[in-house]
């Protein structure tokens, strides 16, 4: 490269290595901050029912006052009121709430996905607050007077298809401050009872977990995509090979020593007249007139003046001919 174009281009390549520098920091360490609106967890809810049926008649199997849980049926007969709790509880960093409940027995006939006729009756109600986040509700549920309503609606109706159910329902009105944010909240929670002929069974999914959320805002760092990342670094590692190859075109080259230059300059002029040659081995005996030519396109137009060719002898580094008795040769230095 000439020292004119060397000046021009230099700066120029200079000038892309930064940039395409820049280019990469930015896309690997420089993110762009976006301000989102994402749910958080806040607090969390649990609402659950828990039960105990007392033995409180006469009976041949159990003796009154005897406590009956996790049973898989139950009977009106010697157990037909339910000691019945619910508890919700609040768990978060600060939890102060008013509570409000009311909790209604629904009683239905229900076929499948078909309810044909439903009444409710009121079963409590009740204000208090959350203690340690924890509210609770006690009261006694009388599930034969239930079956007893049951039966009386259906033989009112003539009716008698479907399921007898009593579905548990406590609704919750709670409003106040979870972690110094306010809260003005209400669920709804049931527990079913299924009624049979002389006995009755209740649902095993007597608990309600959830997590209650808030939406906030918050600032993320967003990276260009990776294909963008990674054409930055290649157009980096262009640059930097524009670069070196710009300089080391104005490095100094290796100069070879003149026994090398001339070493070169021999094979060539043997290659350029290597259709005039043969190989072959100069005999030291030989007593014919000599004469010594001084170069090798000497003895090689020499040679073609006399119709001959030139022998090469490539141990001892000579050319040489033989002509009307006269040895012409020629031995580089």
């Amino acid at each position: 490269m000439t020292a004119e174009k060397f000046t021009l281009v230099l700066p120029v390549v200079v000038l892309c290595v930064i940039l395409s520098g820049l280019f990469v920091y930015a896309s690997w360490y420089m993110p762009e901050h976006r301000d989102v609106a994402v749910d958080v967890p806040w607090y969390s809810l649990d609402g659950r029912y828990e039960y105990r049926a007392i033995v409180s008649e006469q009976n041949p199997l159990w003796p009154v006052g005897t406590t009956l849980v996790d049973n898989p049926v139950y009977f009106p007969a010697a157990t037909p009121r339910l000691q019945t709790t619910f508890s919700l509880l609040a768990e978060g960093e600060a939890v102060d709430l008013n509570v409000v409940s009311y909790t209604a027995a629904v009683l239905s006939m229900k076929e499948a996905d078909t309810t044909y006729w439903s009444k409710e009756v009121v079963i409590t109600e009740d204000t208090g607050l959350m203690q340690s986040g924890v509210y609770q509700n006690s009261f006694t549920l009388d599930v034969g007077d239930m079956q007893q309503q049951l039966n009386g609606i259906r033989e009112y109706l003539g009716f008698q298809r479907g399921t007898p159910v009593v579905d548990l329902v406590t609704t919750v009105l709670f409003t106040g401050t979870v972690d110094g944010r306010t809260v003005a909240e209400h669920r709804v929670y049931s527990m079913p009872i299924t009624l049979g002929t002389g006995h009755y069974s209740i649902s095993d999914n007597r608990s309600f977990t959830e997590t209650v959320r808030v939406r906030q805002t918050e600032t993320i760092e967003v990276y260009p995509p990776v294909h963008q990342q990674y054409a930055a670094v290649l157009l980096l590692l262009i640059s930097v090979g524009m670069l070196l190859w710009v300089v080391t075109s104005r490095s100094p080259r290796f100069k070879p020593s003149a026994d090398t230059l001339q070493a070169l300059e021999r094979e060539a002029m043997h290659a350029r007249y290597r259709d005039w040659m043969s190989q072959g081995r100069f005999d030291h005996s030989i007593t014919a007139h000599r004469i010594e030519l001084g170069s090798l396109e000497d003895i090689i137009s020499a040679a073609v003046d006399m119709n001959q060719r030139v022998i090469y002898d490539e141990d001892g580094r000579i050319y040489f001919f033989v002509h009307n008795n006269i040895l012409y040769s020629y031995e580089p230095a």
